[in-house]
């Protein structure tokens, strides 16, 4: 049967067996300064996630799927992509705790780095560093968010609900209240840099050096 794209976690993402893992929000602004030595910053574009996944070793048996799903994202393909040193919030390391609940966005702030959330256990925390993802529609397009806690403690209160937070970053136009909001493997729509990848070396019995660099993209 072929393949929907993005690819789903569980089809790619949760499939590779990584054994390094890179996740960042580079900057994207240019920087100059003036003869009296003040430092000027312009943005230049949007701040989109990046990392790189190397794969670690893998038998002959193993190693045939993760590098056809590969070959099949270098041709532009997306794919759905999380930080898989932070899959749950801190105090949830399993998501356990959050179980079923249906979590949406509260409200929005008037500054685009702030939202609440609905729907929490009571008692609820996030903490800082947290992921939390949800779709969004902007030029009548579907787009995935993903975003990290910046206040230290986030606190469900005994409605489920929080008040406002910062999170980075900024939330951008088209997001909305009510929407729903991903806490386990929250996740942006990747593809993979073009030019990127490492191709798998086989030594005796072992396959290895098998990996990539993605970023995130909006489309």
């Amino acid at each position: 049967m072929a393949l929907t794209y993005p690819l789903s976690l569980a089809t790619f993402a949760d499939t590779l067996l990584c054994a390094r893992i890179t996740c960042d929000l580079p900057e994207m602004v240019e920087q100059s300064r003036t003869a009296e030595g003040e430092q000027l910053m312009a943005d230049m574009g949007e701040r989109l996630w990046t990392g790189r996944i190397d794969l670690g070793p893998m038998k002959r048996t193993e190693i045939g799927r993760p590098e056809v799903l590969i070959q099949v994202v270098k041709q532009g393909k997306t794919f759905q992509c999380y930080d898989r040193r932070r899959m749950y919030p801190l105090l949830d390391p399993t998501g356990s705790v959050l179980g079923a609940s249906s979590v949406t966005i509260l409200a929005l702030g008037g500054d685009p780095r702030e939202m609440s959330l609905a729907g929490l256990p009571v008692g609820y925390t996030l903490s800082a560093g947290d992921y939390l993802s949800f779709a969004y529609t902007s030029l009548s397009v579907t787009r995935q968010a993903l975003h990290r806690v910046v206040d230290t403690s986030v606190v469900a209160n005994g409605s489920g609900q929080t008040a406002l937070f910062e999170v980075v970053p900024p939330i951008r136009p088209g997001a909305a209240a009510a929407a729903a909001v991903t806490l386990k493997k929250p996740y942006c729509k990747a593809v993979m840099v073009a030019g990127s990848s490492s191709p798998s070396e086989g030594r005796s019995t072992l396959y290895e050096g098998l990996g990539f660099d993605w970023v995130q993209s909006l489309r």
